[in-house]
């Protein structure tokens, strides 16, 4: 199931038809639900083109999980387009092992979707993302937040960590591929 927010992030164009430079894929990956955000640069500012969630039903065994997230990701990638997608890397924590070995599943076959449609592939850990953004590679997920809200130019409002942490993801990887605002 894919599902988008209600109420989209982006503001209104400012009426420049130029194309955007680099449309950029931010994707949080997790088995219970990923995040994702297409981001762009339109006329020197950062743009929320697209955000949502995909989460596949949670009482169907783990194969047929990751073939409905492999499905509903295949989909976003065919509709949105990008020109890059940037993964979170998989970060595992001592105490669940299990949840990180879970979540690789899942990140695989979002890998494997990717290449299948044809488009480059970054990863990037969660503390390089961090540091990217709020210059602190141990912000707080709050932090984060209000950093991309920031940068997106959008107002404050309730959105879930995965939808902001795939708009970070897409925001360090435009910063990754072109300098933003002039730095």
């Amino acid at each position: 199931m894919v599902s988008r927010l209600s109420q989209p992030l982006a503001r209104p164009s400012s009426g420049a038809a130029a194309a955007p430079a680099l449309r950029v894929l931010g994707v949080d990956p997790g088995l219970v639900r990923t995040g994702w955000a297409l981001a762009t640069t339109e006329g020197g500012s950062l743009r929320l083109v697209d955000a949502g969630l995909i989460a596949p039903d949670p009482t169907a065994p783990l194969e047929a999980r990751l073939a409905q997230g492999f499905a509903a990701f295949a989909g976003v990638l065919g509709a949105l387009r990008p020109d890059l997608v940037v993964l979170e890397d998989i970060y595992t924590a001592p105490g669940h092992p299990k949840s990180a070995l879970l979540m690789a599943h899942m990140r695989g076959v979002l890998c494997l979707a990717v290449h299948q449609h044809g488009v480059p592939l970054r990863s990037l850990t969660a503390s390089t993302v961090k540091q990217r953004l709020t210059g602190n590679g141990r912000a707080s997920k709050e932090q984060v937040q209000r950093m991309v809200f920031q940068l997106c130019q959008l107002p404050p409002q309730r959105v879930r960590a995965d939808m902001t942490d795939a708009l970070a993801l897409a925001i360090a990887g435009l910063s990754q591929e072109r300098p933003l605002f002039g730095r």
